[in-house]
């Protein structure tokens, strides 16, 4: 009879209604894991009238090794850039992308298993847009609620070529990791990652000015400075690019290995690079500018000229011993001084003093030149008979074989 006056009392009454009306709450109340199914089904349903449903979604703290050891290469990685340089990331099965790829192409998803394969930026670029806007109705719903300050302001990125990549780009220690199954239209199933760094907690200190300093220093030596490999450039015509089918190769010189460009996001050219490999591994390394120290000396002409001979008096002496070398030739006399050129001498220089015309004496009288036939003669008269070719002596012709 007390046992049922207890049970009856107001005390016990209230308990029971208090504790339904926690349950109820909890029910009603906004968490991560529940921000993120609402979000993604929303967001595919809004995008492409997809009915997709987030379950067995499970949040936990993990470090950046045992993060890592556990993703895959097979499907799609993508990079979440984050508030003040936060880096997370978003991993797909492949058969999950593919049914988006599907949903958007075809408007249906097909029940059957695709054909594995690599994904690719297209279809990065083709998922964006809901990764995109369920990660913004995943801030504003847990925004609302205050909680979870950590998810907020992460945005699709880049497509990572795979998980060793990925290890590279992100930055934090420890990672809130989000692991649930998705389905899609009752046709389709794979497994989903959502990676978001946990902050680093700030300790507070008494400032001064030589602390403020250091921290300014550290702050400037850590701030990241992001550089692109330029290995070639080339122009090609847009027909050309819109013909471009996977598995065709660009041309790029073998010289373009040696005289790889590192740029800035202004695509200012910071220094050159040479790719290669050592003992089986690639490799880069990095040709940096010369840089002229601050002691050094005014450059110009004069200083280039004196080059020499300063780079010759900071060398310390060399004894070389049991070298015998020759005795310097003496020096060559001076050449004697040019002959100078005669002037130039006229005509009447060289035939010096003539005698006069009138001055020469007579011929006198010319012998008689013998019997000539007449040269004379006219077209009548007929010229004389040579003699014959046979009178001519032959004694001075060699003798013909």
């Amino acid at each position: 009879m007390l046992e049922l006056m207890e049970q009856g009392s107001p005390n016990s009454v209230l308990r029971r209604k208090a504790s339904a009306a926690r349950e109820q709450w909890q029910a009603r109340a906004m968490t991560p894991a529940k921000a993120l199914r609402l979000s993604l089904a929303r967001a595919a349903d809004d995008l492409w009238d997809l009915a997709l449903a987030a379950t067995g979604i499970a949040l936990a703290e993990e470090t950046a090794e045992a993060m890592l050891e556990s993703l895959s290469d097979d499907g799609l990685i993508c990079l979440l850039d984050g508030p003040e340089g936060a880096v997370g990331a978003m991993l797909i099965d492949f058969p999950l992308v593919a049914g988006l790829i599907e949903a958007q192409t075809m408007g249906r998803v097909s029940p059957q298993v695709p054909e594995s394969r690599r994904s690719t930026r297209t279809d990065a670029a083709m998922i964006a847009p809901l990764i995109d806007d369920s990660l913004g109705r995943f801030d504003a719903m847990l925004d609302e609620v205050g909680v979870a300050a950590w998810s907020r302001g992460y945005r699709f990125g880049s497509m990572m070529e795979s998980v060793r990549m990925l290890s590279l780009a992100l930055k934090a220690t420890d990672f809130h990791v989000f692991r649930f199954s998705i389905d899609l239209a009752a046709k389709r199933e794979g497994e989903a990652v959502l990676i978001m760094p946990v902050p680093e907690v700030v300790v507070a200190d008494v400032p001064d000015a030589q602390a403020g300093a250091n921290r300014l220093e550290a702050q400037v030596l850590s701030a990241p400075a992001e550089l692109d490999a330029v290995l070639f450039r080339m122009t090609v015509p847009l027909s050309a690019v819109s013909q471009l089918k996977p598995g065709e190769c660009l041309p790029i010189p073998r010289d373009a290995l040696a005289d790889t460009a590192l740029e800035s996001r202004t695509h200012h050219r910071v220094a050159t690079s040479r790719l290669g490999q050592i003992n089986g591994m690639r490799a880069v390394r990095l040709n940096l500018p010369n840089v002229m120290p601050a002691s050094s000396p005014a450059s110009g002409p004069a200083a280039a000229e004196e080059a020499p001979a300063q780079l010759a008096s900071d060398l310390p002496g060399i004894d070389l011993p049991g070298l015998d070398l020759p005795e310097p030739e003496p020096e060559m006399p001076p050449m004697p001084a040019p002959i100078p050129e005669p002037a130039e001498e006229t005509t009447d220089d060289l035939l010096g003093d003539l005698p006069s015309l009138d001055d020469l004496p007579g011929l006198g009288d010319l012998p008689d030149l013998g019997d000539f036939p007449a040269m004379g003669a006219s077209d009548n008269e007929e010229a004389p008979e040579l003699p014959e070719l046979g009178a001519f002596p032959m004694a001075s012709l060699p003798e013909i074989d």
